[in-house]
């Protein structure tokens, strides 16, 4: 006999929506005054005009990201309060487990442009907190979407993904729920951010005669690839 979900079919979405928004309104309203005297020096007045015309659709994809992989992993917390009741414990472990995944994957961005800067000393990598919470929110994501949405699933139904990254856990989930409708949303949203984010800082800057922020000599102004 099918199971009956418990979680009400409007309570993920209007999780993901504020999840979004609340991010969305950190990355796009403060994050951009904090860094207002970034690496401007870098550039010629040019170049800077269009790298901060850029950057705003690229941490608006780190906004999304962070958002959606937030939503992700507290969706299961959720179904197990409507499933056995909400308490205080279990409250501060999904906040305290939200805050550690997404420290995770900042570290791990952190470590990763650690070593590109090893390896390429003289080229300006940008390691500010909001930029590496977007990072390791993007990659870790583009992983999940990598894995959720195999060829198998066409086979085995489209919840398989969901059980087969996280077992038992993952066929229980699938049932509170009633339909994964929300978490392929938050996969579309995190493939669409990993793809923003990759034109906005990398193949934007080419287009119109600059380079990426990346690639700019430290303390070398620039205007164009030569």
């Amino acid at each position: 006999m099918p199971s009956v979900p418990v979680v009400p079919g409007y309570v993920p979405f209007a999780l993901l929506g504020i999840f979004e928004a609340a991010a969305l309104v950190v990355w796009l309203a403060v994050v951009p005054r904090r860094r207002a005297h970034d690496d401007a020096q870098l550039r010629c007045a040019r170049c800077a005009r269009l790298h901060a015309r850029a950057d705003a659709f690229g941490r608006a994809a780190d906004g999304a990201a962070v958002g959606a992989l937030a939503f992700l992993v507290l969706l299961p917390f959720v179904a197990a309060a409507y499933e056995s009741g909400l308490t205080v414990a279990n409250a501060l472990l999904a906040a305290f487990t939200v805050a550690g995944v997404i420290a995770v994957t900042a570290e791990v961005d952190f470590f990763a442009r650690a070593a590109a800067s090893r390896i390429w000393p003289r080229l300006t990598w940008n390691a500010e907190p909001a930029r590496l919470v977007g990072g390791g929110a993007r990659w870790l994501g583009a992983i999940f979407v990598a894995y959720l949405f195999q060829p198998r699933d066409a086979l085995l139904g489209g919840d398989a993904g969901v059980a087969a990254l996280f077992g038992a856990a993952g066929e229980r989930l699938a049932a509170d729920l009633g339909t994964t409708s929300a978490i392929v949303t938050a996969a579309v949203i995190i493939a669409a951010a990993f793809i923003v984010a990759l034109v906005a800082r990398w193949l934007v800057p080419v287009m119109f005669g600059s380079i990426p922020a990346a690639l700019v000599l430290s303390h070398e102004p620039h205007g164009s690839v030569k």
